[in-house]
């Protein structure tokens, strides 16, 4: 994750979370909220453009109700 320079939880499964979650194969990614809400969900990568535009809106959207 130091090398990498990744800042946000990350994990690498064997198949138990896989099976808990019935999730299609990596990389997914998943958005999930303060709240523990999954909003958004990708199969495959969606580029940085994407998920910061992503993060971004759903932290306006936070930001508006406070």
């Amino acid at each position: 994750m130091e090398k990498e320079n990744i800042t946000w939880r990350t994990f690498a499964d064997e198949g138990s979370i896989k099976k808990q979650w019935n999730s299609p194969p990596t990389p997914t990614f998943y958005i999930i909220d303060h709240e523990g809400v999954i909003r958004h969900k990708w199969v495959g990568h969606p580029g940085e453009k994407v998920l910061e535009s992503t993060i971004l809106k759903l932290l306006e959207k936070v930001k508006d109700k406070n």
